[in-house]
């Protein structure tokens, strides 16, 4: 097929099918070169990320923090029926969101003791701004109220969200979820 469309390429029946025929081929070149990591980090990625500042390192680990709320917000936002399949999904997401978190916490591991609680306190101020994010609101403040109704899990589930960021910073998770922790290998 790829070599039809190369052949297609060089000698193009009509524009407009050439034109569809070139992004087809741009896409699966781009598939086939860049690939598909499901937000495990590769070799290179780490070692992009342990050269990261402590400000560098807060914003990514924000970005993801947020990235997450919007998220859940689209699965939850609009409170639609406290299904098996939603919960699945919020579930789904959360640990999508703690494999994006547990590279970061590795790279903050590695830094010495000053540059990591100044990593916090860097993440510490940038959270502070979440709450500017009407997502954050109807999942943390209006979702989660709601299913706390109607189920417990789900609405525990929702909350977890807002202290994800702990997965970066291993010594919060370590204290404050011990289970985890070691379900996660984190030492």
């Amino acid at each position: 097929m790829v070599v039809g469309l190369l052949i297609e390429i060089i000698h193009p029946p009509k524009k407009k099918e050439f034109i569809m025929k070139q992004f087809i081929l741009m896409a699966a070149l781009m598939v086939l070169f860049a690939g598909c990591n499901n937000g495990q980090t590769t070799p290179k990625s780490e070692k992009k990320m342990k050269k990261l500042s402590t400000l560098e390192w807060a914003g990514e680990v924000y970005a993801i923090y947020e990235e997450s709320i919007n998220e859940l917000d689209a699965l939850t936002g609009e409170k639609p029926e406290a299904t098996p399949e939603l919960k699945e999904n919020v579930r789904a997401l959360k640990n999508s969101i703690i494999d994006k978190m547990i590279p970061y916490g590795k790279v903050r591991a590695g830094m010495s003791e000053y540059d990591q609680k100044t990593s916090s306190d860097q993440l510490g101020v940038k959270i502070t701004n979440i709450a500017r994010n009407p997502a954050w609101g109807r999942t943390q403040n209006e979702a989660r109220i709601h299913y706390a109704k109607i189920d417990a899990e789900l609405a525990a589930l929702i909350g977890s969200f807002n202290i994800i960021t702990q997965y970066s910073q291993f010594e919060l998770i370590k204290k404050q979820e011990p289970a985890e922790a070691e379900r996660l290998g984190i030492e």
